[in-house]
């Protein structure tokens, strides 16, 4: 809103000013003088667009512009000598005195700014899908511009933001991540809205953020935002747990040819090619590609049967074409490819050895004015990728198309409305490898439009109002989805803000139509563990034999009815199958009388898929058809610059997640002989007590039947699926602080806290359970840079510390011990080369070999030298 006034106040005064130049034109009798010229980067010697360029004479402004997308400027003023004040929020403030412009002589000049090394207040889009200024957005955003990520060489576009606050990047190899804003990650985790250039990156039906398959290199990165908290009002589901925003260069406005390589150790060899260049001065077009060879660090799963292929390799590529008929008026066609030739990703299921999996998209997008649209589509295939414990291929064929469009208006002079609809279509398939019996439908449609308006109270308060409605044809009802936010800004450089969100997540592909066997207990009668989302009517258990819970088994005898028939909750009923079976090991149990139920009990038990290992429960509880998970989230934030040197922020919130949907665990408990009272029994009918504690062992650890629910199409599997578990309340904070302590060196440092990291819930049968965060509760970083752009020297060191947390994620389930990692990088542009820079990276340089997740193998130092060319 406050863009839009500036801009309308800003013609009335270019009005006004042409007006009175006339004027004075006529009166001086053609006295007037001509001042153009150009701005660019010192170092690079980019052009810079945006630049605040001002004539001054005795301390007032006689003319003002700013520059275009080529850099470019120019004045027509009255003859004389000026003050040239020229300003940028991202480079150092320069100040030409003296300008001496004389009648009918142009004159030209030619302007180099220089980078600061901390940006305090940079323009932003991801808070409100507008751009605005950073300490002007109702949410918490963080911006890693294109400088740091020129001088940060990464194998991937995350290793930016590891230390931006209230990010959990967790490292589980050398270019493999799980992220996630303020917790609530996983294996495999999508939890994050993840975007390339307004296109969601996730894998379509997996609806996973795959970090190594985005084919951008960090020559094409404009710069990267991190919107923490939930974005459900503007960008719809799925957006609850933050957005990451991957912003690239436009070839109009970054022409040129950028060549990268790197090489190191774990046998890194990576190389990078970005080459832009104009067709004329309304068309471009921009050819960019890498290749990442290395080995990763080496992890020996006992799960596994089969052996990792330690080595990672991928190539990527993209073709992007801009068209800006008019200074208002773009069109941006891309395509893009990544192949993932080789590496090890962690899934709920266990590792996978990811070999020849092929990720692509293509991508059409314009801007008329305040007119947005795009349509795009992602495609997956995943080639020959398995999973490490069983062997299964992974299928995964899946594609993702979306339409979007977004419009806004200005009412009055102090009302900015926008609003859009999103509609996206997901096709899963999988072959039946994933999704089995459910292959045939499995698509999911979804629908939502937006309003956002934002309010100018005052000068100084501005009210923002939001409201989305979303649609998905596997859901019961509409989700509806507000945003209210205060956003006080007393002066230009401090903001406070107070603000609240209702965000939502669907449940995912694997939720709703997993259909998988995910291993199988080695019994007698081997015993199935499948995996299966849950179907529209949910899963219910019947009560009805002899009044009680009804089980089925494989060891059910014919005269039963067999293995598909429900019978009451009693082994002892399956006797005659377990003499039979002991018979085949050589053990005759024909002499021995069949129990009863009152001489051996049933024990029902759960298996814990993460250690193999069965848990006693008392009963089982039905599951309902899946709901969105729901958060609300209230926040006051505030955001401050003193002296255009130092920076502080801090954001409070308090969040609640209902009806959370929790990690794949096991539903159906097992029945077993209580191995007790068989071995009372054996011994009581005259057995030796050694023989009867080794059968009675032998025998109770067999699950001998299964309570499963009547809509389970295997009567005797054991079932793993998902429910929503309830509510999770809880507070958390995220502080920031940086200091440009000279014009080349910056401190920063932030602090991240939540209120804990397990949330405990009543599960089925009054079992206390909990939920787990599967991030720290306490997570902290601190960085110095030294930048000197006359030097072409820049030198960066950081410090991270996360703080101990548990995991439990699908077959993952353990302790990330707390770790702390210094990283380190040295830049230098040659002096006699400045097209060159070299420099030497150091990740985790003292080399603290840790863990970051659990299934992930344990992280070392990482160096790695790179030389970057510029053409």
């Amino acid at each position: 809103m406050r863009r839009a006034l500036s801009r309308l106040r800003l013609v009335r005064s270019a009005t006004a000013g042409t007006i009175m130049l006339l004027a004075w034109s006529s009166l001086a009798g053609g006295q007037q003088a001509t001042l153009s010229g150009s701005v660019t980067d010192s170092v690079s010697g980019r052009a810079l667009d945006g630049v605040s360029i001002e004539l001054r004479r005795d301390g007032a402004v006689t003319a003002a512009t700013t520059s275009t997308s080529t850099g470019d400027f120019s004045f027509v003023a009255p003859a004389g000598r000026y003050t040239l004040v020229v300003r940028r929020l991202d480079y150092r403030p320069h100040t030409h005195e003296d300008i001496a412009l004389a009648a009918g002589e142009p004159r030209t000049i030619s302007l180099r700014l220089v980078a600061l090394p901390v940006v305090f207040d940079p323009v932003v889009i991801s808070a409100s899908r507008a751009e605005e200024k950073a300490l002007d957005a109702p949410a918490a955003v963080t911006v890693v511009d294109q400088t740091t990520v020129t001088e940060r060489p990464a194998l991937t576009a995350v290793d930016h933001v590891s230390a931006v606050p209230g990010m959990q990047v967790a490292t589980t190899g050398i270019s493999q991540h799980e992220v996630v804003s303020r917790g609530f990650n996983n294996a495999a985790s999508g939890a994050m809205m993840a975007l390339a250039d307004n296109r969601s990156v996730s894998v379509p039906s997996l609806r996973i953020n795959v970090y190594n398959f985005i084919p951008l290199t960090d020559e094409d990165i404009e710069r990267l935002e991190v919107v923490r908290g939930p974005g459900s009002a503007l960008y719809g589901p799925n957006s609850a747990n933050g957005v990451l925003h991957i912003i690239s260069r436009s070839p109009l406005h970054d022409p040129g040819t950028t060549l990268t390589l790197s090489g190191g150790e774990r046998s890194i060899v990576h190389g990078q090619l970005r080459h832009a260049s104009r067709l004329n001065d309304q068309v471009a077009i921009k050819v960019s590609g890498q290749y990442l060879r290395g080995r990763d660090w080496p992890y020996d799963d006992p799960q596994e049967a089969f052996a990792r292929d330690t080595s990672v390799e991928r190539a990527s590529g993209e073709v992007r074409i801009d068209v800006e008929p008019t200074d208002d008026a773009s069109v941006v066609a891309a395509v893009g490819v990544n192949h993932a030739f080789s590496n090890v990703d962690l899934t709920p299921l266990g590792a996978a050895q990811v070999q020849d999996w092929r990720s692509s998209y293509a991508q059409v997008r314009t801007r008329i004015g305040r007119f947005f649209g795009q349509v795009y589509a992602n495609l997956s295939d995943a080639g020959d990728t398995y999973l490490l414990r069983t062997g299964d291929s992974i299928v995964d064929k899946s594609r993702m198309f979306v339409a979007q469009i977004q419009h806004g208006t200005l009412i009055g002079n102090r009302t900015n409305l926008t609003y859009g609809l999103d509609v996206q279509r997901t096709v899963p398939r999988t072959e039946g490898t994933v999704t089995g019996r459910n292959e045939d439908d499995d698509v999911i449609n979804e629908a939502g439009a937006y309003v956002q308006a934002e309010v100018d109270v005052s000068p100084a308060l501005r009210l923002v109002l939001a409201a989305r409605g979303d649609y998905h044809n596997r859901l019961s009802n509409p989700v509806f989805s507000p945003r209210a936010a205060l956003v006080f800004k007393p002066t230009r450089d401090h903001t406070a803000r107070l603000t609240y969100n209702r965000a939502f997540s669907t449940p995912t592909t694997n939720n709703l139509f997993l259909d998988i066997v995910g291993g199988t207990l080695p019994t007698p009668v081997p015993t199935t563990v499948r995996l299966v989302g849950v179907p529209t009517s949910g899963f219910s258990f019947r009560r009805n034999c002899d009044g009680g819970l009804c089980m089925r088994s494989p060891y059910t005898p014919a005269a039963l009815g067999g293995g598909e028939a429900y019978l009451p909750l009693d082994v002892t009923l399956l006797w005659p199958t377990v003499v039979q079976l002991a018979a085949a090991q050589g053990v005759d149990l024909s002499p021995v009388p069949p129990p009863t139920s009152a001489e051996v009990r049933t024990v029902l038990a759960k298996l814990n898929i993460g250690t193999g290992t069965f848990a006693p429960v008392s009963d089982v509880a039905d599951i309902p058809t899946l709901e969105p998970t729901i958060e609300n989230v209230i926040e006051i934030g505030y955001r401050g610059v003193l002296a255009q040197r130092f920076s502080f922020g801090i954001d409070v919130y308090h969040a609640w997640k209902n009806n959370f949907v929790g990690a794949e665990r096991v539903e159906t408990p097992s029945a077993f002989f209580h191995e007790g009272d068989l071995r009372d029994y054996l011994v009581g009918i005259g057995a030796p007590a050694d023989t009867a504690a080794a059968l009675a062992s032998l025998i109770g650890a067999i699950p001998a039947a299964t309570v499963t629910p009547q809509e389970a199409l295997d009567p005797w599997d054991i079932l793993v699926t998902y429910r929503n578990l309830g509510r999770v309340s809880y507070w958390g904070s995220d502080v920031e602080v940086s200091a440009m302590l000279t014009p080349v060196f910056a401190l920063r440092a932030n602090y991240s806290w939540v209120s804990a990291n397990e949330f405990p819930f009543e599960s089925t049968a009054g079992v206390t359970d909990t939920i787990p965060l599967n991030a720290p509760a306490h997570r902290a970083a601190f960085s110095a840079l030294f930048r000197c752009n006359e030097l072409g020297l820049n030198v960066e060191a950081r410090a991270r510390w996360v703080d101990e947390y548990p995991v439990r994620s699908g077959v993952y389930v353990g302790t990330v011990p707390d770790y702390a990692v210094v990283d380190a990088l040295v830049g230098y542009r040659l002096s006699f080369a400045p097209q060159l820079r070299v420099t030497l990276s150091a990740l985790n340089l003292l080399d603290n070999q840790h863990i970051e997740f659990v299934g992930a193998p344990p992280i070392g130092r990482l160096v790695t030298g790179s030389i970057r060319a510029e053409f």
